[in-house]
């Protein structure tokens, strides 16, 4: 059996979807729209707090996907979690010597009382359930880049205290796999018995350790590329659209940006991007497009709480990556073959990114 915790609304079992992994994946997540998405795209919910659950009783469980929300390390909120770090880095620290039986078995749990947002001590449950799994395999996490030392920490663990073989955070572009929308993420894809194949994998950053490895940044890689669509391709508009993103309030990123790209990455926010030309509001398929969803896809709740599940999600294509490569599957031709179902063939345009452009994105 696998495990998703934090699942959201059904990223990472779209991504099993496409692989053609069905019925595999158990999902919890305490948001009750996004249980109700993910049921009614046909995988399987608990509604439930991950804090309650007890990894120490999964003993069906060999691979786990492991998603804690990202606010408070993105750049994209305050960023509160950053000042948590060092609470965060040692309760891992902590969890890691309660594995190796040298340290008491709840000395972490003291990180919730001392963090500023509570959200930021969740990225620690992927180190709690990781470590104490009993029969895990593999493993995959994602989070945005301010995450990176954290991950670090969780993999050095794993490979010292629970011997894990190969441990890597990589930096993926999600507009380097085929999506229509800028999506910058930093997975953890760990395994116990076998060293992960990275061929054809584009990363922008890398890291590995294991537990014959000693820690290793490793060199970005080119990788096999997917040619991404624009917003525009995407949606079926006309060349020449823009987005504006904030109504006429002004940022150092600028408040519009050319459809003839991959959109910006999109948060809950996005609900209120408007076409320029003529002021229509993208609608929750929409944004589930831009995310790697059919238009189709049965989005649950408030229009407010849609756009906050396909901002939040992991992106089903660059799940399918991740899971692939965990799994030793060939996820190349099924990531494509699913890109062309969604999207139109890419087409090249003669758009180049402002400065501005580039650094609000």
């Amino acid at each position: 059996m696998i495990i998703n915790l934090f699942a959201g609304p059904g990223g990472v079992d779209m991504g099993a979807r496409i692989l053609g992994l069905t019925g595999q994946i158990h999902g919890y997540d305490i948001d009750a729209d996004a249980c109700a998405t993910a049921v009614a795209a046909g995988f399987t919910r608990t509604q439930a707090s991950v804090l309650d659950l007890d990894p120490g009783g999964m003993t069906g469980v060999t691979g786990a996907v492991i998603t804690s929300p990202c606010p408070t390390f993105s750049t994209s909120g305050k960023r509160t979690g950053l000042g948590d770090l060092p609470h965060i880095l040692k309760a891992i620290e902590r969890l890691g010597d309660s594995q190796a039986g040298v340290g008491p078995d709840d000395g972490w749990a003291e990180v919730y009382a001392q963090v500023q947002d509570v959200r930021s001590a969740l990225v620690v449950e992927a180190a709690r359930f990781a470590l104490r799994l009993p029969h895990l395999q593999w493993l995959v996490c994602e989070q945005v880049p301010g995450v990176t030392p954290i991950w670090q920490e969780m993999c050095a663990e794993l490979a010292t205290a629970h011997d894990f073989l190969a441990c890597f955070v990589l930096t993926i572009h999600g507009e380097d796999l085929g999506l229509a929308s800028r999506r910058t993420r930093t997975f953890v894809i760990a395994t116990r018995n076998r060293v992960p194949d990275l061929n054809g994998l584009p990363f922008w950053e890398g890291w590995a350790c294991g537990k014959y490895a000693a820690p290793t940044n490793l060199l970005p890689e080119a990788g096999r590329r997917i040619p991404a669509v624009t917003m525009a391709q995407a949606l079926g508009w006309p060349a020449g659209e823009r987005i504006n993103t904030r109504g006429a309030r002004k940022t150092s990123g600028g408040n519009e940006f050319s459809a003839d790209q991959p959109a910006w990455c999109l948060t809950e926010k996005a609900r209120s991007w408007r076409r320029v030309s003529d002021g229509a509001q993208l609608t929750a398929a929409e944004a589930g497009l831009l995310t790697g969803f059919p238009t189709d896809y049965p989005w649950r709740g408030s229009r407010s709480k849609c756009f906050l599940q396909a901002a939040d999600v992991v992106s089903p294509p660059v799940a399918a990556v991740a899971l692939g490569v965990a799994l030793g599957l060939d996820w190349e031709t099924p990531v494509r073959d699913y890109l062309a179902g969604i999207y139109p063939p890419a087409v090249e345009t003669a758009y180049q990114p402002s400065l501005f452009e580039g650094a609000a994105a």
